[in-house]
């Protein structure tokens, strides 16, 4: 066996989308980076037919993902035009694109750094953990008889599966957890079925800078008890097909394709939503008669099809080992492409059904060295954390004492997708989806992601950007492409400051993190009314996370009330408070809202300050805040004063 020992100042296993965003963010602070995929491929389920970005907000939230997003769009520009259908369809409000190009991108943006080196083919088979620290981690190829030993400062699994924490020994957990253990709603074992409208409703009605989301759970079934398992949600191959004959290849019979596991799809939904019953398509309760193959549409007359679902074959996957996950991966191939199959030929299909269905095929130009099918499964949850804090679904609901989701003093990115997960068992009841279909767009609304629920329990060089610490309904909002390309950036950052100041990513200082997140033009705080151009937007998007401000608009040009500016002033003597809970904070300036609506000036908001600054014997440098102007100060001024004061002190 050939054995090598390498040393890097960096290590990510993963090249997903958050592991390559990462490996740039490290590798252009000038950080020794490797970065370890398990196949011949980087970009993750990007690079393998998922073709679109799933988010809501539409605006700037970090550097890398914006980079992503802006070379995608110029590569359509370039070789179409900018007035071409490929460039409109590409810029649909959440962004589209063809596997090949997601993948010529992301190589691209690897290639062009030489401080990160990738090793293809690689799993990890072995770590070495002295006094809650890895020192190094063994690699095994999967195509060779080779051996690596890698040694680092800090340890990043990116990964789908998570299989270097697990390595670790960091506590893990899988599955669904019960209704009662966090207070969530819709934990647990839980039937439901979707109605339709434009939600939220506060973006529907212009008052949230969101895309609206068509579908919400409306009804909750009997039989949902809310018992925690170990279940989790399905797994299916997001397929690149064509509508272009000149592009398409056949979908040819499955090896083992059998007509028995599709024939309960062509049951009328009005039989179907009589009886309760187990098949493995959640097409079950659709009435054929209005079914299309449909998935997002991308450029050039393809589509990212999602509906071939085969719950529960995968709940074995993520303890599995690496054969026993391309077994699976195989079931779940061949039912994807069987699924395919039986619309364009079975005999009971219905005609108009079999042929809008045979106008699709599978496209010359993708995954050419596999057959023109995707690499890689989209694996949608596995293993999660049990970090430093667990993200329920209360945190991503409002809270019930002001107007925006609970506020997270140590907030590092921002999640904007509804907390949704796909079917976890079979199971149906009459008129119900597959137990554990839910898609919360009615409740979810924009929340802040601790930089506590990326780091692992007793690891403290370790952060996981996809195996996150959150409940099996909270994970739904964090776990699409955009947020986690932006935890993987947060992920890079942090070990960049990690190695600067000789500590672990566990013991960094959040407040400086924040800091310089920020000054990179990090987004960590949702706001409608602003974006990292505006002069105010780093103090406010700071103060955000610390509960100065209630709901989703800074109104930063509006002038501060006296009621307001009075809990201000107290709150940024709390700031220096380790125990400071910024909800208390934001509960009591929500009350004061309500009071006092004098406005006051820059002097009068600086004495404020000053006043409590004495109560409290802090010693803080007031001598570069501008005095002597008896201006009206506004939300976004006085937020500049709160903040200069705090970074000064933090630095």
């Amino acid at each position: 066996m050939k054995n090598n020992e390498l040393t890097f100042d960096l290590a990510i296993i993963g090249a997903t989308p958050a592991g390559i965003a990462s490996a740039i963010t490290a590798g252009r602070k000038r950080l020794k980076v490797v970065l370890i995929s398990s196949n011949d491929q980087l970009g993750g389920i990007l690079t393998n037919g998922l073709g679109v970005m799933d988010r809501l907000y539409t605006g700037f939230r970090s550097p890398i993902f914006n980079e992503i997003s802006e070379n995608i769009i110029g590569y359509y520009i370039n070789k179409y035009g900018e007035n071409s259908e490929q460039v409109k369809v590409c810029k649909d409000t959440r962004l589209t694109f063809e596997p090949h190009v997601a993948e010529y991108i992301f190589n691209n943006l690897i290639e062009e750094n030489k401080n990160i080196k990738v090793f293809k083919s690689f799993i990890p088979n072995k770590v070495d953990v002295k006094k809650n620290e890895i020192k190094s981690i063994t690699l095994n190829s999967i195509e060779k008889d080779e051996e690596i030993k890698i040694i680092a400062k800090t340890f990043i699994d990116a990964s789908y599966e998570g299989d270097l924490i697990a390595l670790s020994g960091a506590p893990l957990t899988i599955g669904r957890e019960s209704r009662e253990e966090f207070n969530e709603p819709h934990a647990g074992r839980i039937f439901s079925t979707h109605g339709f409208g434009a939600f939220p409703l506060e973006a529907s009605e212009g008052n949230l800078n969101l895309d609206t989301f068509p579908v919400t759970s409306q009804l909750i079934f009997s039989g949902s008890t809310g018992e925690g398992d170990k279940a989790i949600q399905s797994f299916t191959y997001r397929v690149c097909l064509t509508s272009d004959p000149d592009q398409m290849i056949p979908i040819m019979k499955p090896k083992n394709y059998k007509r028995e596991n599709y024939l309960g799809i062509i049951e009328s939904e009005k039989e179907s939503r009589k009886k309760s019953h187990k098949l493995k398509s959640q097409l079950i309760i659709n009435d054929v008669r209005n079914y299309k193959i449909r998935g997002p549409k991308i450029p050039n007359n393809k589509i990212s099809w999602n509906d071939g679902n085969l719950p529960e074959i995968n709940h074995p996957y993520p303890e599995a080992d690496f054969k026993t996950r391309l077994h699976i991966s195989k079931l779940h191939r061949e039912h994807a492409l069987g699924l395919l199959y039986f619309f364009q030929n079975d005999k009971d299909v219905p005609k108009e059904i079999k042929e809008a269905s045979n106008k699709w095929g599978l496209p010359k130009d993708e995954f050419t060295d596999n057959e023109n099918f995707p690499k890689e499964m989209y694996v949608r949850e596995g293993r999660r954390i049990k970090g430093r804090y667990i993200f329920s679904e209360n945190d991503a609901s409002l809270s019930s004492d002001f107007e925006r989701t609970p506020i997270q003093k140590d907030s590092v990115a921002i999640s904007d997708w509804p907390m949704d997960s796909h079917e976890c068992n079979a199971n149906r009841q009459a008129g119900s989806l597959a137990d554990g279909k839910i898609l919360l767009s009615e409740k979810t609304r924009p929340s802040q992601i601790p930089f506590r629920t990326l780091l692992p329990q007793k690891i403290d060089n370790l952060i996981s950007t996809f195996c996150v610490s959150a409940t099996h309904v909270a994970f739904g909002t964090i776990r699409v492409e955009p947020t986690l390309i932006q935890l993987g950036e947060v992920a890079g950052f942090a070990s960049f400051e990690a190695l600067i100041q000789k500590i672990n990513v566990a013991d960094l200082d959040p407040n400086r993190l924040q800091t310089k997140l920020l000054e990179s033009n990090f987004e960590i705080s949702f706001f409608n009314d602003l974006n990292h151009l505006n002069n105010h937007s780093k103090s406010i998007n700071y103060l955000g996370s610390k509960g100065f401000f209630t709901d989703y608009n800074s109104n930063n040009n509006m002038d501060i009330s006296k009621s307001v500016a009075e809990q201000w002033a107290k709150g940024f003597i709390k700031l220096f408070d380790k125990d400071f809970d910024p909800n208390i904070l934001a509960k009591n300036i929500y009350i004061s809202k309500k009071e006092n609506h004098k406005s006051i000036t820059n002097n009068e908001f600086i004495e404020m300050i000053k006043n409590e600054n004495c109560k409290n014997k802090l010693s803080l440098n007031f001598e570069k805040i501008k005095q002597n102007n008896e201006k009206k100060i506004t939300i976004g001024e006085a937020s500049e004063i709160i903040y200069s004061l705090h970074k000064t002190n933090i630095s």
